[in-house]
């Protein structure tokens, strides 16, 4: 995946990846970040291995998702 010339000015969140939490065996690999300009942003490079939107009825996370292969490039 590439994400590539985009901004981030007053946000919380910049370049984020969720992974559900669960018993999968799910994987994240060869992404690239190119030409991210962040801006006042409180999380410039966030990874969430235990998403749960809204904190309701999540499972327990199992297992840790992989994660390999980030490249982030100004």
């Amino acid at each position: 995946m590439t994400v590539k010339s985009v901004s981030f000015t007053n946000t919380q969140n910049g370049v984020r990846i969720k992974a559900w939490g669960g018993p999968s065996k799910g994987f994240v690999r060869d992404v690239l970040f190119q030409h991210a300009i962040m801006t006042n942003v409180q999380n410039p490079i966030l990874i969430d291995q235990n998403y749960c939107p809204h904190n309701e009825n999540c499972p327990r996370q199992v297992q840790i998702h992989k994660f390999s292969g980030y490249t982030y490039l100004l």
